[in-house]
Formats: C-alpha cells, structure tokens, sequence
C-alpha cells in the first residue's frame, strides 16, 4: 500500500522528494496517479514534464498511459512544455505494444496540439492529403 494519500486530484498533498521516494520504491498505486496530479496543481510545470518523461518508460502500462495524461495536463493548465522532450516521448508512446498506452498517447496528442498550438503526429496526415490532391490532378489532366 502507498504511503502518499490522495484526496483529490485537483490538490498536491505531496513533496517533490516523496515523488521522487516513490518513484525510486516504485509504488505503483502511487505512480499511476502522479503524472495527472502534477499537470493539474504542480506550481512547477518542468518538474511535471520531468516525471512524466520518466514514467513514460515504466513497465505498467497504466502509468505510462497516465504519463501521457500529465503532458496534456501540463499543457492545458500551463501552457508549457519543452516540445524537444516531450514529442518524441509522446510519438514513441503511439507506437507502444499496449492499446491504452497509444490511446492515451494520441489524446495527450490532441490536447497538447490544441493548447500549445503544435502540430504533433501532422506530417503523415498532411502527405496523404498531399497525395491524394496530386492523384486527383493528374486524373482531371
């Protein structure tokens, strides 16, 4: 059972070293609710960005999907993240062998897009659309 108790998950009723703790113990219950505690009230939004980056690479499947949550998070309650961490983190996340994990990875996708104003995850989008208006002029030719 996990020492850190959660109340709300609007509220952080931790420190950052008993984050830290409970990541180097790897407590699980704890790690699964952290990134999204952090990317709601974490005063410091590089830190959240930090464990989110690190839980990304965690074994659980439901703490590296709720890593992703923390990014989406950050960027809607903050409006910052280092895009040269967090989207290679976040394209790596769709490419994950679980299906909750590239779901999660895909809507922290949209919402980080949406509030950061990037295109993440655009580029194989744009080049069908690209191909399909070359296929639909050379047939009109």
């Amino acid at each position: 059972m996990s020492k850190l108790k959660y109340r709300d998950v609007h509220t952080n009723e931790f420190s950052d070293s008993e984050i830290w703790e409970a990541i180097k113990n790897d407590d699980r219950e704890a790690l699964i609710l952290i990134p999204m505690k952090l990317g709601f009230c974490h005063d410091n939004w590089r830190f959240t960005q930090e464990v989110s980056v690190r839980l990304a690479e965690h074994p659980d499947e439901n703490i590296r999907g709720n890593s992703m949550r923390g990014f989406a998070y950050t960027a809607m309650n903050h409006g910052k993240l280092e895009k040269n961490i967090v989207k290679p983190v976040l394209l790596r996340a769709l490419k994950d062998s679980s299906d909750w994990v590239r779901s999660c990875a895909q809507d922290a996708i949209d919402d980080v897009n949406n509030y950061m104003g990037w295109r993440i995850g655009t580029a194989k989008e744009n080049k069908e659309r690209e191909k399909r208006f070359y296929e639909r002029r050379k047939n009109d030719n």
